[in-house]
């Protein structure tokens, strides 16, 4: 009796080791395709030079990003319990060198993502100011107006007419003067709304951008962790450390 439970012991923990292995491969490989899921629906529908798109393609990257690292992380431990099978250690080959492009990827989308955003607020500030210049083009005309015949017909081209009675209640020079601070009214209104909505809109995007930038440089981080050219080399991760490392200390020699 003694004699046995030794054996049976281990092929026991060989048993729980391999169906651990699984449960992590599975559900690391389930991780990563909720990730991708995330990505490519996010991601829709594509437009490569549009800054929105690119905006939203950030977006996208950074919501999946935690999917597709935790699904790295459950895979690469996979791979290490005793007894994994060697396609599973090619699956992690694979991976890692996959990491590395992601890495590269998510640290590109900083620059990216900032001058999209910058290329979006410039396009919302023209089409603003062009409805201010289309404003202010039609004060002038509505000033320039010298007869009822001249102020019916702009007013009946404006995107939505403005259909005056057949007869108007007041001398015309007065009707103007009320029509024109009418317009001054709205215009200024237009103006303050516009303010208001340009500061918001940068505000959003300040605190956007430090979020989004912060994520990428974080899931960078972490998927340098994992990169890794052959195996047994250092990880991307640990070369930059090093690479800082050494700088570091030529400053300090220097000193």
């Amino acid at each position: 009796m003694d004699a046995t439970e030794p054996s049976f012991s281990g092929s026991t923990e060989v048993r729980i080791r391999k169906e651990a292995a699984q449960a992590f491969s599975v559900v690391g490989l389930i991780s990563i395709g909720l990730g991708l899921v995330m990505l490519v629906f996010g991601s829709l529908p594509v437009r490569l030079l549009d800054p929105a798109w690119q905006l939203q393609f950030s977006g996208a990257l950074t919501g999946a990003g935690f999917s597709l690292l935790i699904g790295t992380l459950l895979i690469c431990t996979a791979s290490a319990f005793p007894g994994a099978s060697q396609p599973a250690h090619g699956n992690v080959k694979l991976l890692r060198n996959i990491c590395t492009w992601v890495a590269i990827l998510y640290l590109v989308l900083i620059p990216v993502q900032l001058y999209a955003g910058m290329r979006v607020l410039q396009q919302k500030s023209s089409e603003e100011g062009r409805t201010q210049a289309a404003w202010k083009k039609f004060k002038r005309q509505l000033e320039a107006t010298s007869s009822e015949q001249e102020l019916r017909a702009l007013l009946g081209k404006l995107t939505q007419p403005i259909n005056l009675p057949p007869k108007l209640n007041q001398p015309f020079l007065s009707f103007k003067q009320t029509i024109v601070a009418q317009a001054d009214s709205r215009f200024n209104a237009l103006v303050y709304r516009t303010d208001q909505a340009r500061s918001q809109r940068l505000q959003n995007f300040i605190g956007e951008a430090a979020n989004n930038c912060i994520k990428s440089l974080l899931f960078a981080a972490g998927f340098a962790a994992f990169a890794q050219v052959r195996e047994g080399d250092p990880t991307l991760l640990e070369k930059a450390q090093g690479l800082f490392g050494n700088k570091t200390r030529r400053r300090s020699r220097t000193v």
